[in-house]
């Protein structure tokens, strides 16, 4: 090879290194705000922090993450919805929490909400049942797909934020562990799709 060939290469490889670094370590704008504008109470639902237990406090350290008990009419769920913009490691694919911690899943489908789809799963471990609902939403769109969730968080990064706003993971549970009726939750909590 020439020699000026090889140093536009070296430069080629320098730019592409600084780069990198510039978009990885560039500050982003996070979805903190949104998660503050959950309300804990309304009109036909109340609400209060919950604590986090020490497990999720180390998944979780470094991602902004609230969990609350909620109450829209007879029903009573838990709701954790988390901004992993400080540490991309703490969302993942919930299946395979619920697998890691022992639960197999009795079924799985996809439950239309406003602004896309989100997923009810029923889980079964040794006795117990437990029914969850899961979506990941960037304030519009609303989805179920991990995997899609990087290429958003990618595309975000390579754009410097310019395409979008951070998806965050919501997760709604029933808190007694009964089968919940979700168009009623919803409809009693619109504030829930609105993150």
């Amino acid at each position: 090879m020439n020699r000026r060939f090889q140093l536009w290469l070296w430069a080629a490889l320098a730019i592409t290194i600084g780069l990198a670094m510039f978009w990885q370590f560039a500050p982003l704008p996070n979805a903190g705000e949104r998660l503050l504008r959950l309300p804990l109470s309304g009109l036909g639902f109340t609400g209060k922090d919950l604590p986090l237990s020490d497990i999720e406090k180390s998944v979780f350290q470094r991602a902004q993450t609230i969990k609350r008990l909620y109450k829209a009419g007879n029903q009573v769920f838990i709701v954790q919805v988390i901004d992993a913009s400080g540490d991309r490691h703490a969302i993942h694919d919930p299946l395979y929490c619920f697998r890691g911690a022992g639960w197999e899943v009795a079924s799985s489908q996809d439950l239309s909400v406003n602004g896309g789809t989100a997923r009810q799963l029923q889980l079964r471990r040794n006795a117990e049942t437990a029914e969850i609902v899961y979506w990941i939403s960037d304030g519009t769109v609303r989805h179920a797909s991990p995997i899609r969730y990087r290429w958003q968080t990618a595309l975000r990064r390579l754009s410097m934020g310019r395409s979008g706003l951070e998806p965050v993971l919501v997760l709604v549970q029933p808190a007694d562990n009964t089968v919940a009726d979700w168009s009623t939750v919803f409809s009693r909590f619109p504030a829930l799709l609105d993150l």
